[in-house]
C-alpha cells in the first residue's frame, strides 16, 4: 500500500513540473513543436505554410502532390493545433568586416523568406506531404540511442 501511494505521489509530482511543451530541439537542426496554421498559400507546384504558437512564428514549403493518398494522413485545417517536426536550414556564412548578410529564399519566383522577416524559415516539415499531415508520425528515428558525450 505504501509503495502504491509513493508511486502515485511521484507520478503526480512529475506531472506538476512545469515544462516547455511548445518547443523541443533534437539533433541541432530538427525542431518539434505544437503550432497552428494561420495561412496556407497555394502556388504552382508547392504550398507555403505559415504557422504560429506562443513562442515562434514560421514558414516552410511543401510540394503540392494532388495525387497523394494515405490512410495515415489527414487534411490540414487552419487554426487547429498540430505537432510539427521541422527541419531548420543551416546556412554557412563567410562574412567579412562591414559586410551585411542578406539571405533571400525564393521558389519559382515567389518570395518565401528573407532576412529581417518576423517568421523563421524551415526547410521542411517531416510529417506533412502536400496538404496532409500524419498526426501519428513516429519520432523514434529522431531519438539518438547514442547521445553526444562532451
Amino acid at each position: 500500500m505504501k509503495k502504491t501511494i509513493a508511486i502515485l505521489s511521484l507520478l503526480f509530482l512529475v506531472n506538476c513540473i512545469s515544462r516547455n511543451n511548445e518547443k523541443y530541439v533534437l539533433r541541432d537542426h530538427h525542431v518539434i513543436l505544437k503550432a497552428k496554421f494561420n495561412k496556407v498559400d497555394s502556388y504552382e507546384g508547392f504550398l507555403l505554410y505559415h504557422f504560429r504558437n506562443d513562442s515562434i512564428e514560421g514558414v516552410f514549403i511543401s510540394n503540392n502532390d494532388k495525387n497523394f493518398k494515405s490512410p495515415n494522413y489527414k487534411k490540414i485545417k487552419l487554426n487547429k493545433k498540430y505537432t510539427l517536426i521541422l527541419s531548420k536550414q543551416i546556412i554557412a556564412s563567410r562574412r567579412t568586416v562591414g559586410e551585411i548578410d542578406q539571405t533571400i529564399i525564393t521558389d519559382k519566383g515567389v518570395l518565401i523568406w528573407k532576412t529581417g522577416m518576423k517568421a523563421k524559415y524551415f526547410e521542411s516539415c517531416e510529417n506533412i506531404i502536400a496538404d496532409k499531415i500524419n498526426p501519428r508520425f513516429t519520432l523514434l528515428k529522431y531519438i539518438d540511442p547514442h547521445p553526444y558525450h562532451y
